[in-house]
């Protein structure tokens, strides 16, 4: 038994290794074949930039085959991240079997499938932005805040890609201090990203601070706050 435990350990540890070098191998090839539109897409400025700044990444349409590309990107990314801290944390007896990653193979289709899932949920989060903002009658920022969200998520997750990677590479088994502290950034960063696009619609639109913080609370903080509630509950 304490075999097949370590089988399967160094199942979903290979698995991890293969689909993040996947991942770190598609952003360099962008990289080294589109340098003006990656380093405007994953730059300091989409994560820490509260000033809005006309750029390349930022002037994209939700819709294009540029950030069509690059929110597939950011959904198989999560899905990888989303994954790895699951099955590495103690949570696999309360995770669905599709979210157990226990065989090489399998655990790519996993991926994919989450992935894809993931890139759905980004554009029904597209259309919540779209329904509050018609709402709010604030349309003219629905663009700037979908791209925003998707630009800085990207980022974000190319750091964590690299973290994880090590996490891997360190050990068999992750240490479960550092999936704890990658879980606990993760959270941070979702809600500093509502922070974020909050202060750059505020500088961009000329609306009062209670205005846009409404609209950022409709499409930002109760979703988040609302699946973390769920997700919490169904551990408990």
């Amino acid at each position: 038994m304490m075999v097949y435990g370590q089988l399967v350990m160094m199942e979903s540890r290979n698995a991890f290794i293969l689909i993040s070098l996947l991942l770190l191998c598609t952003y360099t090839v962008y990289k080294v074949a589109f340098p003006k539109v990656f380093k405007d897409l994953v730059s300091l400025n989409k994560i820490f930039g509260f000033k809005v700044k006309a750029d390349l990444g930022s002037n994209l349409r939700p819709f294009s085959s540029e950030h069509l590309y690059f929110t597939a990107l950011n959904s198989f990314s999560a899905s990888f991240v989303a994954l790895f801290m699951a099955n590495s944390l103690d949570l696999k007896s309360q995770l669905p079997s599709f979210l157990v990653v226990d065989h090489y193979a399998i655990a790519i289709i996993q991926w994919i499938a989450l992935g894809v899932a993931l890139n759905l949920m980004i554009y029904m989060k597209f259309l919540l932005i779209l329904f509050f903002g018609m709402l709010f009658d604030i349309k003219q920022v629905i663009s700037r805040h979908f791209v925003d969200m998707v630009n800085a998520s990207l980022f974000f997750f190319i750091l964590m890609i690299i973290f994880l990677t090590f996490t891997s590479f360190s050990s068999v088994i992750p240490n479960p201090k550092l999936v704890e502290i990658a879980v606990v950034f993760t959270l941070i960063f979702y809600y500093y990203r509502s922070l974020l696009l909050f202060i750059r619609l505020l500088r961009e639109h000329a609306h009062t601070r209670l205005y846009i913080f409404s609209y950022i609370c409709a499409t930002e903080l109760t979703p988040l706050t609302f699946g973390l509630v769920l997700l919490i509950n169904s551990q408990v």
